[in-house]
């Protein structure tokens, strides 16, 4: 009775009578690979009666099934449109399930790429005193301010600050995150902050009593605030900013992206305009499962919906995209992997894409996008280069 519930309700999806959300909490009941095998059941059947088989081997046809997506994806004028009937598919079967006997099909197809090299930058530490410190993962030791007295410790990946009773003159160190790396800071009132790839965090080693608590952010990360509603905790994003007493909220401002955004968890913020005189116009307060956009062109705020899990992935080391334009998709990979990817298909860039990714190599991403989505690659003088 269990499994035929199973089975209509994939058939459902597969019909677009419920969506993505409720698919993935219904499945949850169900043991991995029963869901594996219904999936794969339901994919071949609705591949094949299009194609016309009558009996043919479960694993050739699911590896034929991804090489007609690439297939098609190459001989339509309109891949956004045609590709999706596929892709929904392939992409909630690699999402849901997890790679499984899609990984092992995609491993086939070696193609003699040349191998990838990634540098291994280091996280540094700029302190008040004007020294550089190289903080690599594995070590562990006091960090001294300029009279030697110990201001943090750090352990691994990790560096927490020792908490000040007071502090009349603030003092600043800057953290930067190469790309390819992430971080995790305690700040002297119990604030933890994880930083993201390819960013760069300024913060005082201990807040002044009285003063609002300030620091300033270039790049991505996520703040887990310590309450403290004498003393408001500020976040600098350049055109914006962003203000808290007690939250989880994740900021997102690279440079070189268009939008700013921030994905409210819990609690609540104000994101007002930094650089506006007239701040009253430009206040906007989030409510959690909201994200705040602030467009740098526009000069505007818009609020949306949206799940916070996505934002806030990176986190735990996974990558999940939800109908993501590829172009943002290329930009997080570059920053996870350290690497560079140039895009030859200029088009491909709208289009939008759906994928779970967690403990997978660049290689193997490449591998899985190649032969789900049809979108080719060559590596060459150490670049991805998209065909």
């Amino acid at each position: 009775m269990k499994n035929s519930t199973l089975e209509r309700l994939v058939q459902d999806y597969f019909e677009g009578k419920i969506e993505e959300s409720k698919m993935y909490e219904s499945i949850q009941d169900y043991p991995l690979e029963e869901v594996k095998k219904c999936f794969l059941d339901s994919m071949e059947v609705e591949y094949l009666l299009s194609k016309k088989y009558l009996k043919v081997d479960r694993e050739s046809a699911f590896k034929d099934f991804l090489e007609q997506i690439a297939l098609d994806s190459v001989q339509h004028q309109e891949p956004k449109r045609r590709i999706r009937a596929y892709w929904k598919f392939a992409a909630i079967f690699i999402g849901i399930v997890g790679l499984g006997l899609g990984l092992i099909l995609m491993s086939r197809s070696n193609k003699g790429h040349e191998i990838i090299t990634i540098a291994n930058e280091e996280v540094n530490l700029q302190l008040g005193n004007g020294k550089l410190e190289i903080i690599k993962e594995t070590g562990s030791g006091n960090i001294l301010d300029a009279e030697g007295n110990v201001i943090a410790v750090q352990t691994g990946d990790k560096i927490k600050y020792v908490p000040a009773s007071q502090s009349k003159e603030l003092v600043y160190n800057e953290l930067n995150v190469p790309y390819g790396k992430k971080f995790e800071l305690e700040l002297a009132d119990g604030t933890i902050v994880y930083v993201n790839s390819g960013s760069v965090l300024r913060y005082p080693t201990s807040f002044a009593t009285s003063n609002n608590r300030q620091v300033s952010l270039k790049g991505e990360a996520f703040f887990k605030v310590a309450e403290d509603r004498d003393h408001p905790f500020i976040v600098n994003l350049g055109s914006i900013n962003v203000q808290v007493l007690g939250t989880e909220f994740n900021v997102s401002a690279y440079d070189e992206d268009l939008e700013t955004s921030t994905v409210l968890v819990s609690g609540s913020v104000e994101l007002s305009d930094s650089l506006s005189e007239e701040k009253q116009q430009t206040n906007v307060q989030l409510v959690p499962g909201e994200r705040g956009t602030w467009n740098r062109e526009q000069k505007n705020f818009k609020m949306d919906k949206v799940d916070t899990s996505i934002y806030t992935s990176w986190v735990q080391g996974k990558l999940i995209f939800r109908d993501t334009p590829f172009k943002q998709i290329r930009q997080q990979l570059e920053r996870r992997y350290n690497v560079t990817i140039i895009n030859s298909d200029t088009a491909l860039d709208d289009n939008t894409f759906s994928s779970n990714f967690e403990e997978e190599t660049i290689e193997e991403i490449l591998e899985i996008l190649d032969r789900t989505y049809g979108i080719e690659y060559s590596i060459k003088d150490n670049q991805i280069i998209i065909k």
